[in-house]
C-alpha cells in the first residue's frame, strides 16, 4: 500500500475526510468542520488518527493503519491453532484470505462495513474460546465490543447477535456445571455489564458528544434514526410494493459470489456434521449451533436491511438498493468466517482420533479449495487498485496544486469547477474537492443542458474568483457566452472578475520577469 492514494467515493464523502480532519485539528469534529455525517461514530478513524499522528499523515499510511486494525481483528481466527499441527495452521490461513476477498476492493478504502464483520467474528471466537473462564472472556471482549459500536451505527446489530451467542454459551455453562443461584446471578451480572452496559454506555458518550458539538438542526446525518423517520415511510406506493421482492432477490441471488460462498459454507458445515456423526459416533454440537446461528443471523439481517431501505433511505436510493453489496458483504464475511472456522476446528480435533487418521487433513484441503471457488475473481481484483473515477482525481488534484502555486488562495476562496461529462458524477468531484480543500467552497458542474442548470452555473460563476476546467463541450461553453471574455475555453485555470471569465492565472515566474 506504499504510495497508494484514496480514489473510492466514500473516502471523500466521510471515511477519509474525518481522518484528515482529526489529524489537522487534533480534536473530534464539530460545527466548525465540514463533516456532514455528523452522527457517524469515529471508532476506526480514531485508530487511524493514532497511527498517522506518530508516522505523519499520508493517505497510504491511513490505508496501512486500517489494514493493521483489520489484521488485529482477524488474528483470533488462529486461536485454535498449535505449532504441533502446522498443517491446520495453513488451513486456517485460508479463512482470512477468503474473507478479504469478499468485497475485495474495499480493502483499499477506509470503509468499515467489512471491519464490522471482522470484529464480530473476533468476539464470537474469543467468547467461545474462554467459555469456561467467564471473567477472562468478559475482560478480553470488552474493548472489542466497545470498538464495534463505535465503528458504525449498524455495529449495534452485530452487537446484538454477539450477545445472543454469549447467551447460548451461558446456557451451556449452566447445563454443564452445577452452579448455585448466587453464582449464576454473579456471572450473569458481570457478563451483562461488560458485554451490554459498557458498550452501550460508550455509545451514549458519543451521542452526548454529538448533542453538545452540533446544533439540533445539524446533528442529524443522512441515516439518523428519529421518531419522524420511523413514523413516516415517505416512499411512493410503487417503491413500497417492489422493495421487499427486490431485497429478497438481491439477498438470495444465486449468481452472487457472496451468496454462493454462504451456500458452499452451509454445504460444508452440514456435510461435516453428517460425516462426523456417522464415522465418529459423536454429535458436533458446537458446529450444529454455529450453523443454525449464522443462518438465523442472515435471515434477520436481511429483514433489518429491508427496514433500513423502507424507513431511512431516500426513495431513489431505496429503489436502486444503493449500497446493498456493501451491506451484504458484512453479513457474508460474518457468516463464512464463523462457520468455516468452527468446521476446521471440528476436523482439527478429530486428528487425535485413532480411526480415519488421514481423513481430517484431506477434508481440510477439500474445504479450503471449495470455499475459495466463488471468490477466485475477487482474489485477482484484490491485488488491483482501480475504480471508475481513478483518472479524475489526479487531474483535479493537479489543477488545484497548480492554482495554489500560482495564486494565494485560502479555504475561503470560491472556485467553480467544470467537468462536462454530460451526466452527473453523483457528487464525486464535489466530495473530492471538499476533501482536498477541507472546505465546501468549490462549486462543481458536470452538465448544462437545462435552464435550471445554466442558472445555477452562472450564479456560481458570480460567486467565484477562479474557474477550473477539466472537460468542456460546446454546449457548456454556450452557457458561458455572456459571462466569458475568453474566445475558446480549454481545460485549465482561469480568473473570474466580476462574474466574467477572464485570462488564465498569471504564473509567479511571469510576474518576476515583468
Amino acid at each position: 500500500m506504499k504510495d497508494f492514494i484514496f480514489i473510492h467515493f466514500d473516502n471523500f464523502s466521510h471515511w477519509g475526510i474525518i481522518v484528515k480532519e482529526l489529524f489537522q485539528s487534533n480534536s473530534l469534529p464539530d460545527e466548525s468542520t465540514i463533516i456532514t455525517y455528523t452522527s457517524y461514530p469515529p471508532g476506526s478513524a480514531l485508530f487511524i488518527y493514532y497511527i498517522v499522528t506518530i508516522t505523519g499523515f499520508s493517505e497510504s499510511m491511513a490505508l496501512i493503519s486500517q489494514a493493521i486494525l483489520i489484521a488485529g481483528a482477524l488474528s483470533p481466527i488462529f486461536i485454535f491453532c498449535s505449532w504441533k499441527n502446522p498443517f491446520y495452521l495453513v488451513g486456517f490461513l485460508f479463512i482470512p484470505a477468503i474473507l478479504l476477498f469478499v468485497n475485495s476492493r474495499s480493502f483499499y478504502t477506509l470503509l468499515v462495513d467489512p471491519l464490522l464483520a471482522y470484529l464480530s467474528i473476533a468476539i464470537i471466537i474469543i467468547a467461545y474460546y474462554y467459555r469456561d473462564d467467564w471473567k477472562r472472556m468478559t475482560i478480553t471482549i470488552l474493548p472489542v465490543l466497545s470498538l464495534l459500536v463505535l465503528t458504525k451505527d449498524s455495529g449495534k446489530i452485530f452487537l446484538a447477535f454477539c450477545f445472543l451467542w454469549i447467551i447460548g454459551l451461558f446456557v451451556r455453562l449452566i447445563r454443564k456445571n452445577s452452579l448455585s443461584t448466587r453464582q449464576k446471578l454473579y456471572t450473569l451480572g458481570y457478563t451483562a455489564g461488560s458485554t451490554i452496559l459498557v458498550p452501550l454506555f460508550i455509545n451514549l458518550l458519543w451521542s452526548r458528544y454529538v448533542d453538545n458539538a452540533y446544533s439540533s438542526e445539524n446533528q442529524l446525518s443522512k441515516f439518523s434514526i428519529t421518531k419522524d423517520t420511523l413514523m413516516d415511510i415517505n416512499k411512493s406506493p410503487e417503491v413500497i410494493a417492489t422493495l421487499l421482492p427486490n431485497v429478497w432477490d438481491a439477498a438470495f441471488d444465486i449468481s452472487s459470489n457472496m451468496f454462493q460462498g454462504m451456500l458452499i459454507a452451509n454445504a460444508i458445515a452440514v456435510s461435516s456434521i453428517v460425516v462426523i456423526l456417522y464415522l465418529y459416533k459423536k454429535t458436533p454440537q458446537t458446529l450444529m449451533f454455529a450453523t443454525i446461528f449464522v443462518n438465523v443471523f442472515y435471515v434477520l439481517y436481511i429483514a433489518l436491511l429491508y427496514l433500513l431501505y423502507l424507513y431511512l433511505m431516500p426513495e431513489g436510493e431505496a429503489e436502486n438498493l444503493a449500497g446493498f453489496t456493501r451491506y451484504q458483504s458484512s453479513a457474508a464475511i460474518f457468516f463464512i468466517g464463523i462457520l468455516i472456522t468452527f468446521v476446521l476446528k471440528e476436523w482439527m480435533d478429530k486428528q487425535n482420533s485413532y480411526s480415519y487418521l488421514r481423513l481430517p487433513k484431506l477434508t481440510v484441503v477439500v474445504i479450503c479449495l471449495s470455499i475459495m471457488t466463488p471468490f477466485l475473481d475477487d482474489g485477482r481484483s484484490f491485488f488491483t487498485h482501480g475504480y471508475a473515477n481513478t483518472d479524475i482525481r489526479p487531474t483535479a488534484s493537479n489543477l488545484l496544486t497548480e492554482l495554489r502555486q500560482q495564486e494565494n488562495i485560502s479555504p475561503n476562496t470560491r472556485i467553480t469547477l467544470l467537468n462536462d461529462i454530460g451526466e452527473s458524477d453523483h457528487g464525486f468531484l464535489r466530495h473530492l474537492m471538499r476533501y482536498e480543500r477541507m472546505t465546501a467552497n468549490t462549486f462543481v458542474h458536470t452538465m448544462c443542458t437545462l435552464a435550471k442548470e445554466k442558472e445555477s452555473l452562472i450564479e456560481d460563476i458570480h460567486k467565484s474568483r477562479y474557474l477550473m476546467v477539466i472537460k468542456i463541450t460546446s454546449e457548456m461553453e454556450m452557457c458561458l457566452t455572456e459571462n466569458s471574455s475568453v474566445e475558446n475555453i480549454e481545460p485549465g485555470l482561469y480568473h473570474i472578475e466580476d462574474g466574467v471569465i477572464a485570462s488564465k492565472p498569471i504564473h509567479h515566474k511571469d510576474q518576476l520577469n515583468q
